[in-house]
């Protein structure tokens, strides 16, 4: 007789009748308790070996300097706030710290995980490549468009979006116990190398493109600046040729200012919580105990009339000042503002160890587990002995 099921039999393998071989572990007292001991034996040392390391990186934060720089209207809303500017901050190091030393700047109650936020930036434009006024309004959303009467096409911010338009413009400058900057202050290779090559670049030259810094207040000098006045600018080298057909001041591809400044990158890499800070500056000379002062100051200064001055990257373009021409310049009086979130700022000097930098949590969630793990296995030890199953 044939076969009813013809070739819809399946075959007779192991895989196919679900043959194959298991093995199926049973947990006996015995092996609970040498599962257990395992654990512990192992994350106890590691424990032990980060609580060290974390130990010996020093990790010193200047007080609130938000407060303490300001002079009047400290909770005004409607920029009226005034601070000194340039602000002078006293941190104490404790115990001499050893280079690499990494200074940061330190926020809270600044929400850059909030949805809106982070979504509000357009990662084309970015890179330097042209996109609609359209695609703009979807992928930003916010800070889009310039006020004005122009086109769409000419009120294009550059770059648009939350994130950019709120980028954090306070400058430090650490001083010894003398009063004199301390030397070895590097503010290069504080982003990520993927970010610098690739994600973050100057608009090229061309017609009918958006150039980098367009309608952007934080821009606005780079924007304006000439390309003879480039730092280390030689006006016969293939650098100057690209400043000038790109007819966009500073910005253009391969200055490494603008879109490419490393700061600028660093704040676009939104931080998942709302107490966060982000690398200022790698300080590569050791530092011995003592008082220091940071040296904080919002934009670009420059000395008119015996005065010192300040450019506000925070106004608008018109209201930006050059102190070549013969318009009277604006003295900046505020820094970067976090009372109207009820926020604070501090800077933070740090050094690091195979682990990173501080951290004090990674290595007591080991040694707690492994603690747990070892008593539990002396537990059942001690249950197996006098009671057996």
């Amino acid at each position: 007789m044939s076969d009813p099921l013809g070739s819809k039999r399946p075959k007779d393998s192991a895989f196919r009748q679900q043959n194959l071989k298991a093995w199926r572990p049973i947990l006996t007292p015995k092996l609970v308790i040498l599962l257990f001991l395992g654990v512990g034996c192992v994350f106890v040392p590691i424990g032990i070996a980060v609580i060290v390391a974390s130990n010996s990186v020093t990790e010193v934060d200047s007080p609130d300097y938000s407060r303490h720089c300001c002079i009047s209207n400290c909770d005004d809303t409607s920029g009226r706030r005034v601070d000194r500017n340039p602000c002078f901050v006293n941190i104490t190091i404790p115990n001499r710290m050893e280079p690499p030393i990494y200074m940061y700047y330190k926020l809270t109650n600044f929400y850059q995980n909030h949805r809106r936020y982070v979504k509000s930036r357009s990662d084309m434009q970015l890179r330097g490549l042209e996109e609609t006024s359209t695609a703009l309004e979807t992928s930003c959303q916010h800070r889009v468009f310039a006020d004005g009467n122009q086109s769409k096409e000419a009120r294009i911010i550059s770059p648009c979006g939350l994130i950019a338009w709120s980028t954090f413009n306070d400058s430090f400058t650490l001083l010894d116990v003398g009063g004199a900057p301390v030397g070895s202050v590097s503010e290069s290779g504080i982003a990520w190398e993927s970010d610098v090559s690739v994600k973050f670049k100057n608009a090229e030259a061309g017609d009918g493109t958006v150039k980098t810094g367009a309608n952007f207040p934080h821009f606005a000098h780079e924007r304006n600046s000439p390309c003879e006045s480039f730092p280390g600018m030689d006006n016969t080298s293939e650098l100057f040729a690209t400043c000038k057909a790109t007819n966009a001041g500073w910005c253009f591809r391969g200055s490494g200012m603008c879109a490419e400044d490393e700061h600028f990158v660093v704040w676009m890499r939104t931080a998942g919580l709302p107490t966060f800070r982000k690398l200022y500056a790698r300080i590569d000379t050791p530092l011995d105990p003592g008082i220091y002062t940071v040296r904080v100051h919002n934009g670009r200064n420059y000395t008119q009339g015996g005065a010192e001055y300040f450019y506000n990257p925070a106004e608008s373009a018109a209201y930006y000042t050059d102190p070549t021409s013969s318009a009277q310049p604006v003295q900046q009086t505020a820094l970067y503002p976090v009372h109207t979130f009820g926020g604070t700022k501090a800077v933070v000097l740090s050094t690091s160890s195979w682990i990173g930098g501080k951290n004090g949590f990674l290595g007591s969630a080991y040694l707690t587990v492994g603690i747990i793990c070892m008593v539990l296995a002396a537990g059942f030890a001690i249950k197996q002995r006098f009671f057996p199953r």
